[in-house]
């Protein structure tokens, strides 16, 4: 099995939201056969979603993530602008028309100023599906946002995950020594994409494109939803950031 399949695989298993749900349903089990762990496990489901609606641990758990990088002062010169892909919604477009940007156009956005800022580096956006089964890839969504802001990148579209993404941008780009390079991601994906950017020995200058925190608090307000979703992102890469490290993908 694939690393990218068996890693799909255990993120479903595993992931936050899952496993309280996972959890209901063996002490609904356990509920109709009256056995008391039933009750046990149905009461920690309960704290853990009183828990979620009244403390920030999402937050918590994001803000070390986000922190590591702090976007720096505009370099003088920039040879290049590296994009990755963050969850753009292809198939929205080809039912549609329309680009399923989502909560995550923040990427496309930075890019863009980036672009205008400096006409003469080379914008590059890397990003193919994530799905286990194939699909269209995100790449379709920024190059027709591109395309309407008049800009034309060099396109990336195989790639699934971030290892991918590194490693096919940098066989289609060939940067060279002393080249200055920005590396275009959401905070919270820098610490994995920059970990494999080390371990391929390409020197990128990080470039934070949006945060999900702020720096030190207070939170806003609280919801659910919201804080099960911060929680499910900061758990899925700190354990990929971890997986990389044990598979040799992250320095």
């Amino acid at each position: 099995m694939s690393f990218f399949l068996l890693s799909k695989l255990a993120w479903y298993a595993i992931e936050p939201s899952h496993l309280l749900v996972w959890t209901m349903a063996a002490a609904a089990v356990l509920c109709c056969r009256r056995q008391r762990a039933g009750a046990v496990l149905a009461s920690l489901c309960a704290l853990a979603l009183w828990v979620l609606l009244t403390v920030p641990v999402g937050n918590w758990a994001l803000r070390p993530l986000e922190n590591s990088y702090a976007r720096p002062a505009w370099p003088d010169h920039v040879d290049g602008i590296l994009v990755l892909g963050e969850g753009l919604n292809a198939e929205v477009l080809a039912d549609r028309g329309v680009p399923g940007v989502g909560p995550d156009g923040g990427v496309l956005l930075a890019a863009a100023i980036l672009a205008r800022r400096y006409p003469e580096a080379r914008l590059v956006f890397a990003g193919g599906s994530g799905e286990p089964g194939g699909g269209l890839p995100e790449a379709q969504v920024a190059a027709h946002l591109f395309d309407g802001l008049g800009l034309s990148p060099l396109i990336e579209d195989r790639s699934r995950t971030s290892w991918e993404n590194l490693v096919n941008a940098k066989a289609l780009v060939h940067p060279r020594a002393g080249e200055t390079w920005l590396l275009v991601a959401g905070a919270l994906h820098l610490p994995r994409a920059l970990a494999v950017a080390d371990q391929l020995g390409w020197a990128l200058t990080p470039w934070p494109a949006d945060y999900l925190t702020t720096r030190n608090g207070p939170e806003a307000h609280l919801s659910l939803a919201d804080n099960l979703a911060h929680l499910d992102k900061a758990a899925h890469e700190a354990l990929g950031l971890l997986a990389y490290r044990l598979t040799g993908k992250g320095a």
